[in-house]
């Protein structure tokens, strides 16, 4: 008898915009695809490369659904395939926005981490969006250094952004056509459609409000006016199809060594559940970190620092990063939250804390005018604020004991991006060894640090962690959380 080959391999179209640098434009111009092709009745999966927060919650309102990270450093080859598959398995196009260069990634200029690097992994073609204001042929020596540095890159065409309109386009035109480089689009600059930022970056889309939806709108009509929107998606309908997702379970981590596969959910105990820090002051979350948890049986309610007056019930709190800075003030006078949540670690609630959350979780915050604003004070440390960047960029660590993470010794890798400092007032517990010395703080079932993960990359860091919620829940009077 004949064996029927089921061929499941995922036909997704899908682009990835990059640019030659960062400031290029391409945010804006990924953005405005986006909502442009959503504006058609196109179902769009929006991506963006590297751990950035921010782009992808304004994804969110471009293609009216969550954005997703895709970072080789923090998640490995696998997950990144398995993320485009999952998230994109009922999209009809995906438009993956890159970060800085195309080719620029990890500092080692080796370890894969650029847009390029992904780009090749998804077999998706390459639109370069290159700031054109201030050049005219060297656009094609440009496009033509691009498109042939890597053969396993394909740069198809290239949108130049901050056109002059008055300007001729002979030259360009030229030059592009011997470097055998397609022009998809003349942008021109246009200052109401710039998006706001600030120190860590863009301003968080959900402050916004009904603004953001309207600047999405125009970015729709300015890429609609001045790209071939027609001729981008039949570069992105020639991206071969996808091979399926792996089997759920099997490792995700970039070093498969430092992780293990969860346990079937399905065997589990009761779903705990993780109160998630959710306002202004706290909204770095990967989405697929949130995902992950609810796949592994965790129920998920949010809460809010500022304003809640107390800590829901639940079984572990999870606090990512934000802007616990610009609101210190409403967060210190939050006394009753404080306290509560302060009693609650100290009776061995298991809390896990990034960046943000490491910083509302010490003793107190001194912000950029001197003033000390008291906090939680789990964390036996002062942070403070400063006016420069105190650090950026990938790490590699171990954890540095048996924790709510899981065995001394485990390899992580994460990321790191803040202008602030937190001075322990001692180093004997921390959650992380990086480069010999201590980072963050590790005690009983808390957990803070700096570094940001993104757990598709660690599924048995996030399993330990759920089991320490199990723990706690069935050794409290009452049982779980209900």
């Amino acid at each position: 008898m004949s064996v029927v080959q089921v061929d499941r391999s995922v036909p997704l179209p899908r682009l990835v915009v990059g640019a030659p640098r960062s400031g290029e434009g391409k945010t804006t111009v990924a953005l405005g695809l986006m909502a442009a092709l959503r504006r058609r009745g196109r179902r769009v999966q929006g991506f963006k490369v590297g751990p950035d927060y921010l782009d992808t919650g304004y994804q969110r309102y471009a293609a009216g659904r969550e954005g997703r990270n895709l970072d080789l450093f923090l998640m490995g080859e696998r997950a990144v395939r398995a993320a485009v598959t999952q998230a994109g398995a009922d999209a009809d196009v995906a438009v993956i926005e890159g970060v800085m260069g195309l080719f620029d990634g990890h500092r080692d200029g080796v370890t894969p981490s650029s847009s390029a690097d992904v780009a090749g992994l998804l077999e998706a073609p390459v639109v370069l969006v290159v700031d054109a204001s201030r050049m005219a042929a060297s656009v094609g020596a440009l496009a033509l250094g691009f498109a042939a540095y890597d053969p396993a890159v394909r740069v198809a065409g290239v949108i130049l952004n901050r056109w002059n309109p008055r300007r001729s386009r002979d030259a360009v035109e030229a030059a592009l056509l011997r470097a055998g480089v397609e022009v998809l689009g003349y942008v021109p600059s246009a200052e109401h459609l710039e998006l706001p930022s600030r120190h860590l970056g863009l301003v968080v889309a959900d402050e916004l409000g009904v603004e953001v939806e309207a600047a999405m709108e125009r970015l729709a009509e300015h890429v609609e006016r001045h790209v071939d929107v027609d001729r981008v998606l039949a570069l992105a309908a020639e991206a071969p199809a996808l091979p399926p997702a792996e089997a759920p379970g099997r490792p995700a981590a970039p070093d498969a060594g430092s992780a293990t596969a969860l346990r079937d959910p399905s065997r589990l105990g009761a779903a705990p559940r993780i109160a998630v820090a959710w306002d202004a002051a706290f909204a770095f979350y990967y989405a697929d970190n949130l995902a992950a948890l609810r796949a592994h049986g965790a129920e998920l309610v949010r809460f809010s620092p500022l304003t809640a007056a107390e800590l829901p019930a639940c079984d572990g709190v999870y606090f990512g990063g934000g802007y616990p800075e610009l609101h210190a003030r409403e967060l210190s006078e939050n006394g009753v939250l404080r306290r509560r949540l302060a009693d609650a670690i100290a009776g061995g609630l298991p809390v896990y804390a990034e960046c943000g959350g490491l910083l509302y979780l010490c003793r107190s915050l001194t912000d950029l005018d001197g003033r000390d604003w008291p906090l939680v004070g789990a964390v036996p440390g002062r942070a403070a604020m400063h006016g420069r960047l105190r650090a950026m960029g990938y790490r590699e660590a171990r954890l540095a004991g048996d924790s709510l993470l899981g065995s001394a010794g485990t390899a992580v890798r994460g990321h790191e991006f803040r202008y602030s400092s937190c001075e322990l007032e001692n180093e004997r517990q921390p959650a992380y060894i990086h480069e010999g010395a201590p980072e963050g703080y590790a005690a009983g079932d808390l957990f803070a640090s700096y570094i940001h993960l993104h757990f598709a990359g660690y599924p048995a860091l996030l399993g330990h962690w759920l089991e320490r919620c199990r723990a706690y829940a069935s050794a409290r009077p009452g049982g779980p959380s209900a």
